[in-house]
């Protein structure tokens, strides 16, 4: 890998982490969820150090182009996140319609009390 991309990659990672601390010191991201874009960072900065150890995995597991394996790894990666967010998005959509329901008895019991009183 040219010095230049290793440079490109490099930069790249560390505003990725210096974005999620941003994020994380303005509390517009939970630190549950600042964990793991922390973790795609590193592996980011990490990887143009592990470039030989990637070709090694992949002309092992069968790839003859190893960008097309961590390619293929980043994907993998993106679809785990978006199940995590989907489960995360089904518990609050569960979560919410408890608190309408909820709402809804609290409210025609109060309609009701106003009622009995006048």
């Amino acid at each position: 890998m040219l010095l230049a991309t290793k440079m490109l990659i490099t930069t790249a990672s560390l505003l990725v982490l210096l974005t999620i601390v941003g994020l994380v010191r303005h509390r517009r991201l939970d630190e549950k969820y600042a964990c793991l874009w922390l973790a795609v960072g590193v592996v980011m900065l990490l990887a143009p150090l592990a470039t030989p150890v990637i070709d090694h995995l992949s002309t092992t597991l069968g790839f003859y182009y190893p960008p097309a394996f961590v390619l293929l790894l980043a994907f993998l990666g993106l679809c785990l996140i978006n199940l995590q967010y989907s489960v995360v998005l089904t518990r609050l959509n569960k979560h919410n319609k408890q608190l309408a329901q909820q709402l809804a008895l609290i409210d025609q019991r109060l309609r009701e009390m106003e009622h009995h009183t006048s």
